[in-house]
C-alpha cells in the first residue's frame, strides 16, 4: 500500500498560479559594464481579464512583461530574477534564447557555457541575435501569436522558409563551436516593415564571435544550399525578361582535392538543384533548356560571390573545414582552419534540372 501511495497521483504538484513561466530570455551588454537580461513573462490579467470570463490577449495590451535585471555574469542576472518575482522561477517553457549583436560580436562561449551547465533552462530552447537594442527587438507583439516566442517558434520549425532551415537550438549551437572544422549560423531578429518583427537575415560567426550579417539573398541562398525547400528563387534573363522557379530537392556535396602546390586547400562544390517552373516573364513558351542554362549561370555566380564574402569573413558555415579534416589530417592540422580558409580554392560546380511548366505572360 505505502509503494502504491507513492506512485500514485502528483506529489510534487506546484499550482500553475504559484509558478513564474518563462517564454524567452535575451542577454545584452549592460552599458556601465557586466550583463543586462531580458525575460519575457506571460501577464495573466491580460489573459484573463478581472471581472470577466473571455479568455485572450486584449487589444490595447500585450499578454506578457518584460522583466529587466543586471549583473556582472549570468547567472547573477538570474538570480535578481528570481528576487524580482514573488512566485516561484521556473524555466521549464523557455523557448527562445537571444543575445544583442553587440554580444555576439565580442562572444558568446561564456553564455553558452552558463546555459548548458544549467539543467533547468530546455536545450531545445531556439537561439537567436537580435538586431539593435533587444527590449525593442525581442519583445515585438507579433501581429498573429499571443507571444513574440510563439511566433519565433513558427518561423524557426517552418522548413520552408531560410530561417527554418538555419534554426538551430542553443546545444547544437554550442557543440558547433567547438567544431574547429564548421561555424555557425543564427536566424537575425530586427524589426521590420510597420514595426513588425522580421527574420529575413542571418548572423555569420567565426568560433565564437559574430564576424558579419548576411543579407536576405545570401540567406535564402545558404539556405537553398541546406535543401529548403518550396522557396521561390527568381532568375532574370536580360531584357527585362525572368523566371521563378520552386526547388523541390537540393543536393549540396564538397569534394576535397589534393592540395595546391603551396599547400592550400582545394575544393569541388557540387549542388544539384531540382525545380520546377512556377512562372516565365517575357516567353510565349516553355524553353527549358535555356532556362537551366541561365539558372545555372546564376546560381553559379552567387555562390561564389558568397564563398568569397565568407571567405573574407573568415568563417566556414558549410563545413568544408570537416571534410578537410578527413580527407587530409596533416594538412589540416599544419595551421588553424581559419587560417587556412581564406586562401582556399573553391571550383563551384552547379546543375539545375527544371520540370513542369507554369505560367507564361
Amino acid at each position: 500500500m505505502l509503494a502504491a501511495f507513492l506512485l500514485a497521483g502528483c506529489w510534487d504538484l506546484e499550482e500553475i498560479d504559484r509558478r513564474t513561466v518563462v517564454l524567452g530570455l535575451v542577454f545584452d551588454l549592460a552599458p556601465g559594464g557586466g550583463w543586462r537580461m531580458l525575460a519575457t513573462v506571460p501577464d495573466p490579467r491580460a489573459l484573463v481579464p478581472s471581472g470577466g470570463t473571455a479568455i485572450g490577449p486584449q487589444p490595447e495590451e500585450p499578454a506578457y512583461v518584460v522583466l529587466e535585471t543586471r549583473g556582472h555574469t549570468a547567472t547573477e542576472t538570474l538570480a535578481a530574477l528570481r528576487d524580482v518575482t514573488s512566485r516561484d522561477l521556473f524555466l521549464g517553457q523557455l523557448m527562445v534564447v537571444g543575445v544583442s549583436d553587440r554580444l555576439a560580436r565580442r562572444g558568446i562561449g561564456p553564455l553558452l557555457e552558463f546555459l548548458m551547465n544549467d539543467t533547468d533552462i530546455p536545450r531545445a530552447a531556439w537561439f537567436v541575435v537580435g538586431r539593435g537594442d533587444p527590449k525593442r527587438v525581442m519583445t515585438i507583439k507579433p501581429p498573429q501569436q499571443t507571444f513574440p516566442e510563439f511566433y519565433l517558434d513558427d518561423v524557426l520549425r517552418a522548413r520552408s522558409k531560410p530561417a527554418g532551415v538555419l534554426g538551430l537550438p542553443y546545444w547544437r549551437l554550442w557543440v558547433t563551436t567547438l567544431n574547429p572544422g564548421r561555424d555557425a549560423v543564427v536566424p537575425l531578429v530586427e524589426g521590420g516593415p510597420e514595426g513588425q518583427m522580421r527574420v529575413a537575415r542571418a548572423a555569420v560567426f567565426r568560433g565564437q564571435r559574430m564576424v558579419g550579417v548576411l543579407s536576405a539573398e545570401e540567406t535564402r541562398l545558404l539556405a537553398l544550399t541546406r535543401d529548403a525547400r518550396n522557396t521561390a528563387w527568381q532568375v532574370p534573363m536580360g531584357r527585362g525578361r525572368s523566371i521563378s522557379l520552386r526547388p523541390l530537392g537540393v543536393c549540396a556535396d564538397i569534394v576535397p582535392l589534393s592540395p595546391a602546390a603551396d599547400g592550400s586547400p582545394r575544393f569541388r562544390f557540387d549542388v544539384e538543384v531540382n525545380a520546377i517552373l512556377m512562372e516565365a516573364h517575357g516567353f510565349s513558351g516553355p524553353h527549358h533548356r535555356l532556362f537551366e542554362r541561365h539558372a545555372t549561370t546564376a546560381l553559379t555566380r552567387s555562390v561564389r560571390r558568397l564563398i568569397d564574402r565568407l571567405q573574407r569573413l573568415g568563417a566556414d558555415p558549410w563545413g568544408f573545414g570537416e571534410r578537410w579534416r578527413i580527407a587530409h589530417p596533416d594538412a589540416f592540422a599544419r595551421q588553424p582552419w581559419h587560417s587556412q580558409w581564406p586562401r582556399a580554392e573553391v571550383d563551384v560546380q552547379v546543375r539545375v534540372n527544371i520540370s513542369r511548366g507554369g505560367a507564361f505572360h
